[in-house]
C-alpha cells in the first residue's frame, strides 16, 4: 500500500501556507457545515447506522435514483479496493497516467494488470475490468461522455470502473446516474470530499446497477463512515453548496494561471479541461522545486514522478485565489532562474 498521494501537507507541519497539490479548492466556506456538526457532536456518544442507509436515500433522491443503485463509501478509495476485491484474481486495464490506486487496490487483489487492452487479454478466462478516471489526474483531460457510454454499450465483456470523483470541476459532460444504474457493466465513483471541499472527512459514493451494488455490500464492513461524516454528509447533500460556486469564473482563473505559466521560460503547461493541469520541467526536478517552493515560499505542489509512466521533471498545480496563482507563478520564476543562473 503506498502511502505517497497528493496532498502530503501533513508532511510539512506548519510551513505550508498555500495549497496547490490538491485538486480540490482550498477555500470553501465551511462555517455552516461546522456550526451543523457543533450542534450534533453528541452523536459521537452513539455508533452510526452500521449502513449509511440514510445518506444514500439522500444521493439517490438528490440523483432521481434507486436508493439501491447508491453505495456511500469511505471516500473513493474504499470504492476501488472493494470493486477490485469483487473482481479478485481478474485482468485489469488501467491506462497511465491516472490515480495510483487502481494499480495498488489490483494488485492487492491479485489482478493481472496491463496498461492497454489486448488480443490475449481478451482471451483469458478472466474478467475484465478497465479502470478511467474522468476526469483524469494528473492530467486534467475529459473523455467525451458519448464516448464512454458508446465504449461501455460496445463492451458487454468488460466491467467498466469510471471514476468521476472530480466531475464538479469541469465543464464537460459526463455519465449521468439515471443511465448508470441501468447498465450491468458499468460503475461509477463519485467524491462528496472533492464536490463540496472537505477531502479529509473521507466521503465518496458508487453509482452502478442495483445487483452490482448488492454484491459490493456483502464485501463492505460494518460502520464505514462514522457518525459525524454522515452528519456532514446529509448536511451537504441537502443543504450544503459545492465547493466551488463559480464554475465558470474559476475556469477562467485556470486558464489565467495557465496562461501565466506557459511564460515562465522552461516550463510546459500541457492542456487541461479542468481546474488543475500537469506541467513540466525543461530543467532541474519536481522533486527539487517542490522543495524550494516549500522552504523559499510555503507552497505545496504535487510531485507526479510516482505516477506510472511520468518523470521526475512533472508536477500539478490546482487553481487557487488570484494573489496566490500569482505567487506561484513568481515562485516558479525565481526557480528556473536560479538554475539558468547556475
Amino acid at each position: 500500500m503506498t502511502n505517497w498521494h497528493g496532498d502530503d501537507i501533513y508532511r510539512y507541519d506548519n510551513l505550508v501556507k498555500m495549497n496547490f497539490s490538491s485538486t480540490t479548492w482550498q477555500h470553501a466556506d465551511h462555517s455552516a457545515l461546522k456550526e451543523h456538526l457543533m450542534e450534533r457532536f453528541q452523536l459521537v456518544n452513539n455508533y452510526p447506522e452500521p449502513q449509511p442507509q440514510q445518506l444514500e436515500r439522500l444521493i439517490a433522491s438528490k440523483l432521481g435514483i434507486s436508493p439501491n443503485a447508491v453505495m456511500v463509501t469511505n471516500g473513493a478509495t474504499e470504492a476501488i479496493h472493494l470493486i477490485a476485491r469483487l473482481f479478485h484474481h481478474s485482468a485489469s486495464i488501467i491506462p497511465q497516467p491516472t490515480y495510483s490506486e487502481y494499480a495498488n487496490a489490483c494488485r492487492i487483489n491479485k489482478h493481472i494488470i496491463s496498461s492497454e487492452s489486448s488480443e490475449e487479454l481478451l482471451e483469458m478466462p478472466k474478467d475484465r475490468v478497465y479502470w478511467i478516471c474522468n476526469p483524469n489526474t494528473p492530467s486534467g483531460n475529459v473523455l467525451m461522455k458519448g464516448f464512454v457510454d458508446y465504449v461501455v454499450r460496445r463492451s458487454p465483456r468488460y466491467t467498466f470502473v469510471v471514476d468521476q470523483s472530480l466531475e464538479a470541476y469541469t465543464r464537460e459532460p459526463l455519465l449521468v446516474p439515471s443511465e448508470v444504474q441501468t447498465l450491468s457493466n458499468l460503475i461509477v465513483l463519485h467524491s462528496i470530499g472533492k464536490t463540496y471541499g472537505v477531502p479529509g472527512l473521507r466521503l465518496g459514493y458508487i453509482t452502478a446497477h442495483p445487483s452490482t451494488i448488492q454484491l459490493l455490500r456483502q464485501l463492505q464492513s460494518p460502520w464505514p463512515i462514522n457518525v459525524l461524516a454522515a452528519e456532514a454528509g446529509k448536511f451537504l447533500i441537502s443543504k450544503g453548496q459545492p465547493a466551488i460556486t463559480d464554475l465558470d469564473g474559476y475556469l477562467q482563473e485556470t486558464e489565467r494561471l495557465r496562461t501565466a505559466l506557459r511564460k515562465v521560460a522552461g516550463v510546459r503547461v500541457f492542456e487541461t479541461k479542468t481546474s488543475y493541469m500537469l506541467c513540466e520541467l525543461m530543467a532541474g526536478t519536481s522533486t527539487g522545486l517542490k522543495d524550494y517552493l516549500i522552504h523559499q515560499h510555503g507552497i505545496l505542489i504535487r510531485d507526479c514522478q510516482n505516477f506510472d509512466g511520468l518523470t521526475n521533471r512533472l508536477f500539478r498545480v490546482s487553481t487557487q485565489l488570484p494573489e496566490e496563482n500569482d505567487t506561484l507563478v513568481a515562485a516558479i520564476q525565481q526557480y528556473m532562474n536560479g538554475l539558468n543562473a547556475q
